[in-house]
């Protein structure tokens, strides 16, 4: 068997059919996985049958819609192996003050509530052993101003993560959130604002691609190799968290001389 190896895995995936989630189940099925996503899309059979998944419609907004998905992929594939909590919208920038109702609530349901559902409901659908990896957000520990109800839900997932991992121990079933920076994905498309804000504010420079940056983490973390770690809110951000990059400062005006040669324009240092 093959380090990392996925083959015959049977993976249930929310929000797998774009972004993050249709990568992760692109390279699921190449790996050998019999995966299952998870959405309310049109098209989103046609999807399946492009990454070779199944697919299955649901709301995960709502507490049926997770039981229906569950049953469902228990029926087809006989159990789960892998559950990955990835579904995920962007509810839009607003101060708390302007934030209403209807918006907060739909935040909740998707964010929130549909972890809340597959951490409660998905374990009677897993074999003992099995991994279960939600999807959060770099948000959860570094917040940016008119973004609170998102990065409130973004948080709570981690720690319903971490509850899930320490009720779930007996089982063997590992539960971690992996929290992704900037990433090109339908919810941050080529045109999006924070793409060049990022470009200079990350000590790495660049976003993240799902197929390029993230989906070795969630296979790593699907495969038995990761059999120990649990509980853990690995981040995926470029360094974005560590603190102040070479780019925000000289953004910010700070002087050239106080940069490191490598990160002054048009300078080169030589070993």
């Amino acid at each position: 068997m093959s380090r990392f190896g996925l083959d015959g895995k049977r993976v249930l995936i929310t929000g797998g059919t774009s972004g993050i989630g249709k990568a992760v189940a692109r390279r699921f099925a190449e790996e050998g996985a019999r995966v299952g996503i998870v959405g309310r899309r049109d098209d989103g059979a046609a999807v399946a049958r492009e990454v070779g998944a199944t697919f299955f419609h649901a709301d995960v907004a709502s507490e049926d819609g997770i039981r229906a998905m569950l049953r469902q992929a228990t029926e087809l594939f006989g159990g789960l192996d892998v559950l990955i909590l990835n579904a995920g919208i962007d509810p839009g920038l607003a101060p708390m003050s302007e934030v209403g109702s209807a918006s907060f609530e739909r935040n909740l349901d998707v964010n929130y509530r549909h972890v809340w559902w597959g951490l409660s409901l998905g374990p009677a659908h897993l074999i003992d052993g099995a991994s279960i990896i939600v999807t959060s957000s770099t948000l959860a520990v570094y917040k940016v101003p008119n973004t609170a109800h998102y990065a409130a839900a973004k948080e709570a997932v981690v720690s319903l993560t971490k509850s899930a991992a320490l009720e779930l121990a007996h089982r063997r079933i590992r539960a971690n959130a992996v929290l992704p920076g900037t990433t090109l994905s339908e919810m941050t498309p080529p045109d999006h604002w924070e793409l060049p804000v990022m470009e200079k504010m990350l000590p790495m420079g660049r976003h993240a691609t799902p197929d390029a940056d993230l989906v070795g983490l969630y296979q790593f973390l699907a495969s038995d190799e990761s059999s120990y770690i649990t509980g853990q809110a690995i981040v995926a951000d470029g360094g974005m968290t560590l603190g102040m990059s070479y780019g925000t400062l000289l953004a910010l005006g700070a002087p050239a001389e106080l940069m490191s040669p490598r990160a002054r324009p048009g300078t080169q240092a030589h070993e």
